[in-house]
């Protein structure tokens, strides 16, 4: 299982979208920094089923987002948590 992180907001940029067409089913999705953005309702229908989705509490903060305003599909996650994701995966992806 690969964890993918994505930092870029998928309102400027198309990384979420590639990051989403390479991974493969059973692949963890990070959002860190900009890419916290694509945690919001107005990106949901870019998601695949077959993907588990995280997104970094501290980046979501920053930036104003509360987890009202999050999708259903995104877990919260911690610094923590993030490094227990890294620890699980075989490898770790950084999309940019």
């Amino acid at each position: 299982m690969i964890l993918h992180t994505v930092n870029k907001s998928p309102a400027t940029s198309s990384t979420l979208k590639e990051c989403l067409f390479s991974a493969s089913s059973g692949d963890q999705i990070l959002l860190i920094e900009d890419g916290v953005y694509a945690a919001t309702q107005a990106f949901s229908e870019l998601l695949r089923d077959d993907l588990s989705y995280f997104v970094l509490q501290n980046d979501m903060a920053a930036r104003g987002l509360n987890s009202s305003l999050i999708s259903e599909q995104w877990q919260p996650v911690d610094y923590q948590g993030f490094v227990e994701l890294t620890e699980k995966a075989d490898s770790v992806c950084s999309w940019f």
